[in-house]
């Protein structure tokens, strides 16, 4: 491996020694398994990855530090297809843990504490196939605590523990504008922009390929990456998980799976199994509407319209003003 390149990136974000060190040291030992099979970072499959990382959790090993500093390297090298697998690995850390926190905030410690009793722990670098079972047993014991008219208010958080500090640009744009639906064209113009850049310079987008066919699907539905505000709703449709993909597709189940981008359910559209509910979309809901929640200084209502989940060729919320 070039450890020089992953050592520089690291110096860049001011990462101290003893952490450059050990994502250094990780990517070394996953090379030398790679090696005994005569594997390399240039050849690796997504197989051998998913049986290294179950390895590791059975040993105890699956610390976060590992599963990000290998998906930095591949990133790094090009393998931006191996990067987006890690991705789904950790996407979904701490979401459980935050759901977990609402339903304490909402019902009361005890209630929290039985749920996380019932549900057990999902490890860390879980593959994805593995992850729906989880999800259907999580909804099916938060159904038998929670009232059924309050699931989708608690499901509906910023589960992802995205900072606030994240969109206060955003807010000041919009006093700025002092209109919201001038803020809302001039926020998709500013993200059309930064789709084109990633187009243009051939660079990952969060998980995501962005082609020019993506760009200009992008572009032509102020819906995606913004809102269209009609009254006193705002919609948000959600881009595709995998938007160069989906673009291509005409089979309805692989458009649905290319647009879904839960790791805890996905892989549940192509077996047909387990049954989810669709009110864990709602987290979904939730992770859309908050930027607005900063942007506007205010908690909002959001329900789902339209889910991959469901049945609906893509995911659409209306989030309540």
């Amino acid at each position: 491996m070039n450890e020089s390149i992953l050592k520089e990136l690291y110096q860049k974000r001011g990462v101290p020694t003893a952490s450059i060190d050990a994502a250094i040291q990780a990517c070394i030992m996953f090379e030398a398994a790679m090696q005994e099979v005569t594997l390399s970072f240039e050849t690796v499959t997504v197989g051998f990855i998913r049986g290294y990382i179950k390895k590791l959790i059975d040993q105890g090993e699956n610390e976060l530090g590992t599963i990000v500093a290998l998906a930095r390297y591949f990133l790094l090298i090009g393998r931006n297809e191996i990067y987006v697998y890690f991705t789904s690995l950790v996407g979904g850390r701490g979401v459980i843990e935050n759901i977990t926190e609402r339903v304490a905030n909402s019902q009361g410690r005890e209630v929290a504490d039985v749920l996380k009793e019932r549900i057990g722990v999902l490890p860390l670098g879980t593959d994805p196939e593995e992850q729906p079972e989880f999800t259907a047993h999580f909804l099916e014991e938060l159904k038998k605590l929670v009232p059924a008219e309050q699931i989708n208010c608690i499901m509906a958080g910023n589960n992802h523990g995205i900072p606030r500090e994240a969109f206060l640009k955003d807010k000041e744009r919009y006093e700025e504008l002092g209109s919201l639906d001038e803020f809302l064209v001039d926020f998709h113009k500013r993200k059309v922009a930064e789709l084109q850049e990633h187009c243009d310079n051939g660079t990952v987008w969060y998980e995501q390929t962005i082609t020019q066919e993506v760009v200009d699907f992008v572009a032509a539905n102020q819906e995606i990456l913004s809102a269209v505000r009609e009254g006193d709703t705002l919609y948000i449709t959600k881009i595709p998980y995998d938007p160069s993909t989906y673009l291509q597709l005409t089979d309805p189940k692989m458009i649905r799976f290319y647009a879904c981008h839960c790791p805890f359910v996905r892989e549940s559209i192509l077996k047909g199994e387990p049954h989810i509910p669709e009110e864990w979309c709602h987290c979904s809901a939730g992770f859309e509407k908050f930027p607005f929640d900063v942007i506007l200084g205010k908690d909002h209502q959001a329900k789902v319209i339209a889910s991959a989940l469901k049945g609906d060729s893509l995911c659409r919320f209306a989030v309540q003003l």
